[in-house]
C-alpha cells in the first residue's frame, strides 16, 4: 500500500514552528516575571534590588523554557529532519542546521538581556554578550583559553557555579579581567544547564551590583545623618521642655502666688471688695494649678526623682482621670534603673501611645506593661480599640516613636488592624 504524502502546508516549516514556540516562551516568561518572580526574589534574596533580581530570574526562566521548547521541537522534527538529511553541525555555538539555528537563537537572546550572560561548554567560554564583555573586561580573542573559574574571586564559589550546585541568585564576587587582576565586584549570579543537539551548555547570568552597593552605602550614610539630626532635634526639644517647665513652675508660678497674697492683704484695708478679692484668688489658684500640670507634662519631676515606673503610672492616670478606658498596669520590678536617656525615651513613647488611644482608639481597656528582657527594657501598650491600617497613618506620632527607639539602638513595632485593637511594642537597651 502506497503511503500518502502530506498535503502542502500540513507540516509547519521550521521557522514558523520556532516562531510559534518562541511566542509561547515569551508569554510564559512574562507571566512568570509578573506573578511568581517578585515573590521568589523576595523570599530567596530580600536584600537584592527587586528589578535587577527579577531580570535575572526572567532570564533564567527564559533560557530554561527555551531548552524545553527546543527539545519538543527536535523531538517533533526528527523524522522529517532525518529524511531530509538535516543533521546538526558539530563544533561551535554558531553552527548550521536545526541545532545551530536554536543555538543562534540562544545567543541572540543572551545579547538582548539587560544583564551579563556567558555561554560555557567543556569548561571554556564559547559566547558572551556585550554586557559581560564590558563588565568582565573579556577579550573575545582568548575565549578558548580563558577558564571560567578565573572569573570568580573565590575558588569554592567557582567550583559550585561550574558544577551547577550554586543556588539561584547567589551573591558572589567576580573578577574583572580574570586571574590577572585583583579588581573584583559583587554580582548576583544564576547558572542553568542546557542540552542543545546532544551538547551540554552552561549559561551563567550575572548582574553587577556595584552601583546598587554604592547607592545603598550612600543611602545608609544619609539615613545616619538624618538620625543624627533627629537625635539632635529631640535633645534640643527636651532641653527646651526642661527649661520651660522650670520657668513655669518656679518663675511664673511664684509670681502668680505673690499676686494672690498681695490681693488677700487688700481685704484688711477694704472689706467691701471681699467678693472681688475672692474671685481674683480663685482665678490665681486655678492658674497655678494649670501651670503645675503643664510643667509636669513638659517634664515630670517623678521621672527624675522616683523613676520610670512612677512617671508612667502618673502620666497614664493623669491622661485618663476625666474618664475613658479602664486602665491596667503590668509592671515587673526592674533589676537596675535604666539610663536617663532610655527612661525619657520610654516615657515619651508611653505618652504618645496613650494620647493616641485617648484621641482615636475609642477603646474600653488599656494595658501598660513594663519589664526587663535581659539587657533590654520591654514596653507594651495594648488597647482593644478600633485599630487602623498602619500604611494609612498620616500623623507623625508613630514616626517619632520609632525614631526615639532607633536613636538609642532599640526598635518599635506596631501591631494593629481595623477592629482588632492596637499593640505598641518597644525594646530599648537598658544602658
Amino acid at each position: 500500500m502506497a503511503m500518502k504524502s502530506p498535503r502542502p502546508g500540513h507540516v509547519a516549516s521550521a521557522p514558523l514552528r520556532l516562531y510559534v514556540l518562541a511566542t509561547a516562551l515569551v508569554a510564559a516568561a512574562l507571566a512568570w516575571q509578573a506573578l511568581a518572580a517578585p515573590l521568589l526574589v523576595r523570599w530567596l534574596l530580600p536584600s537584592l534590588d527587586a528589578s535587577r533580581a527579577s531580570a535575572l530570574v526572567f532570564a533564567l526562566a527564559a533560557l530554561a523554557g527555551g531548552a524545553g521548547l527546543y527539545g519538543l521541537l527536535r523531538a517533533g522534527s526528527l523524522a522529517s529532519g532525518d529524511a531530509r538529511g538535516d543533521t546538526p553541525a558539530p563544533g561551535h555555538i554558531n553552527g548550521n542546521g536545526p541545532g545551530g539555528q536554536c543555538e543562534q537563537q540562544l545567543l541572540a537572546l543572551s545579547k538582548a538581556l539587560p544583564i551579563g550572560a556567558l555561554v560555557l561548554r567543556n569548561g571554556h567560554i564559547v559566547a558572551a554578550n556585550a554586557i559581560a564583555v564590558q563588565q568582565l573586561h573579556l577579550d573575545p580573542a582568548d575565549w578558548s583559553q580563558r577558564r571560567p573559574a578565573q572569573l570568580f574571586a573565590d575558588s569554592a564559589v567557582a567550583e559550585a557555579a561550574l558544577t551547577g550546585t550554586l543556588p539561584l541568585l547567589s551573591s558572589v564576587r567576580l573578577r574583572r579581567g580574570g586571574a590577572s587582576t585583583d579588581e573584583t565586584f559583587r554580582a548576583a549570579v544564576g547558572v542553568h544547564d542546557l542540552d542543545l543537539d546532544q551538547r551540554r551548555f552552561r549559561v551563567l547570568l550575572f548582574d553587577d551590583l556595584t552601583e546598587s552597593d554604592r547607592l545603598d552605602a550612600r543611602l545608609q550614610q544619609q539615613n545616619g545623618q538624618l538620625l543624627a539630626v533627629a537625635g539632635r532635634l529631640i535633645t534640643v526639644q527636651e532641653d527646651e521642655r526642661r527649661t520651660l517647665s522650670r520657668e513655669l513652675h518656679d518663675d511664673i508660678g511664684q509670681a502668680i502666688t505673690a499676686i494672690k497674697l498681695g490681693v488677700v492683704t487688700l481685704a484688711d484695708h477694704d472689706p467691701s471688695r471681699q467678693e472681688v478679692i475672692d474671685e481674683v484668688v480663685a482665678i490665681a489658684d486655678q492658674t497655678v494649678a494649670k501651670l503645675r500640670d503643664l510643667s509636669m507634662l513638659l517634664r515630670p519631676p517623678q521621672l527624675d526623682t522616683l523613676g520610670l515606673e512612677a512617671a508612667v503610672r502618673w502620666q497614664a492616670q493623669t491622661l485618663f482621670r476625666g474618664g475613658g478606658p479602664q486602665l491596667e498596669f503590668a509592671f515587673t520590678a526592674l533589676p537596675v534603673r535604666p539610663d536617663p536617656a532610655v527612661e525619657l525615651a520610654c516615657f515619651r513613647i508611653v505618652q504618645e501611645a496613650l494620647t493616641n488611644v485617648l484621641r482615636y482608639a475609642g477603646a474600653s481597656r488599656v494595658e501598660v506593661a513594663l519589664a526587663a528582657d535581659g539587657d533590654l527594657l520591654a514596653l507594651v501598650v495594648t488597647d482593644d480599640g478600633r485599630g487602623f491600617v498602619p500604611s494609612e497613618a498620616t500623623g507623625l506620632g508613630l514616626v517619632i516613636m520609632r525614631e526615639r527607639a532607633q536613636l538609642l539602638g532599640g526598635r518599635l513595632q506596631v501591631e494593629t488592624a481595623p477592629g482588632a485593637g492596637t499593640t505598641v511594642r518597644a525594646q530599648l537597651p537598658m544602658a
